[in-house]
């Protein structure tokens, strides 16, 4: 391989903030037309790599980055998108009020000359993208706020594709998108690498890394530990350069007797967004919600916990009828939600972490009104130590936590009321595989304590290895319910697709309602 097939060049990169070194010495080299996979743990450097090459910080003096073989300086994000650079972030940056055509051309209006000849042209330019990346279900002058996520992520490829852009950054693109999505989204990968165009992709689904990337850069602590072809390396070996240890479970199930039924949900109904939904979950038990992005599992985790009102059919907890109207009956009835946007629903991410821990705390009834903050960063320290909660003090400010570390502390708030049953929502999502693995030895230690948990999960091997049954539902109506030794990602996907009325049940796989 000749030095000129290297499109991009990094060499001696370090970056380092007020007390922290986020990147030390870092060397990388990307080539034309390949799909490199960047990994690491969170807080390994990926999103500071990143953020470098888009222009948003500059690295350290003795840093360089080459492009073809050019040394270059980005000054600002411009300077990167100039040097044909283009960022897809997990929290896509389009304008939701605007039109496809809009978003795509949005960085170019300066390149059209009066309105109407500005429209047909952006119309034209759009359309041509889009059709070029294979979609032509797009309509151009949909307005964005209308399209699914995986739709707006395959925009702002088009935006990409219109700038000419010749290295696309991609930051957990299917973080939140449907399996079809993704799979979708897997085909314009490969188009843009056989078109020539360098992909950097930053996943923590190690089983997508295998599928599309040529080459793997692992990222720990801020250093390189190494560059290797993606046939020459297994997924545990990945995991050993991510987490430096060998995890000999990366989904471990701690068997716990399951005891009497704590949750129990008959017929239940919210408008027309679920239908006839019955099941229960016991004490010690590990209930999994399968399905399809856009399934309503969502939906149903918030109507058990008072978000959404019911129009039909019951909850009982603990032999008792219960009716949440908001979530702080749910609260006092000892249920527990970890919800699956933990920056926009789960934490204030200005506060320090000991006031995020003690969210629920403060709202509990205190001593003449007021509020006891040593005994509440005594608390905090507690459940820093116990679920090895990573930082420097319990005053650090919440927002520069990783994403690991926020979702313990998402879990910790809920601890302190001993709550029955906990549910989580994608209680892994963009979190790396050392922390994955922390939360499913939380999770189990949740329910040697007796707690029922219900936990939804997209991810189909976490969901099959974690739950004791996995129900699987459809347009918010149940399709099944299927006991752990019987359940399969074959069997879950077909439930999850199948067109049939009838919910089917294997031999252990609960009661039919």
């Amino acid at each position: 391989m000749s030095l000129d097939e290297y499109i991009l060049e990094l060499r001696h990169i370090s970056k380092t903030f007020p007390g922290v070194v986020a990147l030390k010495n870092v060397n990388m080299r990307v080539r034309r037309g390949e799909v490199h996979a960047l990994l690491g743990e969170n807080g390994a450097g990926k999103s500071t790599l990143i953020k470098i090459l888009s222009g948003y910080h500059q690295p350290d003096k003795g840093g360089e980055i080459l492009i073809n073989g050019n040394p270059v300086a980005f000054r600002n994000p411009k300077d990167a998108m100039d040097a044909s650079i283009h960022t897809i972030y997990q929290e896509l940056t389009l304008c939701p009020h605007m039109t496809v055509a809009e978003n795509i051309v949005l960085d170019k209006q300066d390149q059209f000359k009066g309105f109407m000849q500005k429209k047909r042209e952006y119309q034209a330019i759009a359309a041509q993208a889009l059709e070029d990346l294979g979609q032509h279900e797009i309509d151009p002058n949909r307005l964005v706020k209308d399209l699914s996520i995986g739709q707006q992520q395959v925009v702002e490829i088009a935006k990409a594709v219109t700038s000419k852009a010749k290295i696309v950054l991609m930051d957990e693109p299917t973080s939140s998108i449907s399996q079809n999505d993704a799979d979708r989204l897997m085909d314009i990968i490969r188009g843009l690498r056989a078109s020539g165009v360098a992909v950097i992709y930053i996943s923590h689904r190690l089983h997508e890394i295998g599928g599309i990337a040529d080459r793997i850069t692992v990222l720990r602590d801020g250093e390189l530990v190494g560059t290797v072809n993606k046939d020459d390396v297994s997924e545990k070996e990945l995991i050993t350069m991510m987490v430096g240890r060998e995890l000999l479970k990366v989904y471990p199930k701690r068997e716990v007797p399951i005891g009497d039924v704590v949750l129990k949900v008959e017929k239940l109904a919210s408008g027309e967004l679920l239908k006839g939904i019955s099941f229960d979950v016991h004490k010690g038990e590990i209930f999994g919600i399968g399905g399809l992005i856009g399934s309503r599992r969502s939906e149903l985790l918030e109507t058990l916990f008072g978000m959404r009102q019911i129009t039909a059919g019951k909850i009982s907890l603990n032999g008792k009828e219960f009716h949440p109207n908001n979530p702080r009956q749910a609260i006092k009835h000892k249920i527990a939600f970890v919800t699956e946007d933990r920056k926009k629903s789960g934490l204030v991410l200005c506060l320090p972490v000991y006031e995020n821990i003690n969210l629920v705390n403060v709202q509990q009834p205190s001593f003449a009104g007021y509020l006891d903050w040593s005994k509440f960063k005594a608390i905090a320290n507690t459940h820093r130590n116990t679920l090895n909660i990573r930082v420097s003090s319990i005053e650090q400010i919440m927002s520069s936590l990783s994403g690991g570390n926020q979702q313990k502390v998402a879990l910790a708030k809920w601890l302190d009321f001993s709550p029955e049953v906990i549910i989580f929502d994608e209680p892994t999502r963009g979190i790396d595989i050392g922390a994955k693995t922390e939360i499913y030895s939380i999770m189990g230690e949740l329910a040697a304590r007796g707690a029922a948990i219900v936990m939804v999960s997209s991810e189909l091997p976490e969901l099959i290895s974690v739950a004791d049954r996995i129900m699987v539902i459809q347009d918010g109506r149940m399709k099944g319910i299927v006991s752990k030794e019987e359940a399969s990602q074959e069997l879950v996907m077909s439930l999850a697709t199948q067109k049939t009325q009838q919910p089917v049940y294997t031999s252990t796989g609960g009661d039919r309602p």
